[in-house]
């Protein structure tokens, strides 16, 4: 059995509160990426990637609750929305694959309003079909 290796980061965005948006990224176990040049509008912008774990690089889907040990479902986009500056466009993205038996990757954006844009891979399959019928998975 092969396990799932990705690769993960994000643009960079400005935030409404550094250090909240810190001490979230810190709960998840997230690196802060911070630009090697300052920006023409002199405005702080940071990016994310998952941190150092055993979860195959990809951003994280589950959170253990400290009190009960029970795991939550979590949205990293959603949640970083809030920390999201007016006018603020964050991108995550992910590509990754288990061996050669398939390669997935998928990029949302999402604003300070929690609203998305979301696109996958394997959208080609459909975006594939006004070329011919004989489509078959890069899968096996």
């Amino acid at each position: 059995m092969a396990n799932y290796y990705a690769t993960a980061r994000s643009n960079y965005f400005a935030v409404k509160n550094e250090q909240a948006f810190r001490e979230w990224a810190d709960g998840l176990g997230l690196t802060i990426l911070e630009p090697s040049e300052v920006s023409e509008d002199l405005i702080d912008r940071f990016g994310i990637s998952p941190g150092d774990d055993d979860d195959g690089g990809g951003w994280p889907t589950s959170m253990a609750d400290d009190e009960t040990g029970d795991c939550e479902d979590i949205d990293v986009a959603d949640q970083l929305a809030a920390h999201l500056a007016d006018n603020e466009v964050a991108i995550l993205m992910e590509a990754g694959s288990e061996k050669l038996r398939y390669i997935i990757g998928w990029a949302d954006a999402v604003n300070n309003k929690g609203e998305h844009v979301f696109l996958a891979l394997d959208s080609i399959y459909t975006a594939a079909r006004k070329l011919g019928t004989n489509i078959t998975r890069a899968v096996y």
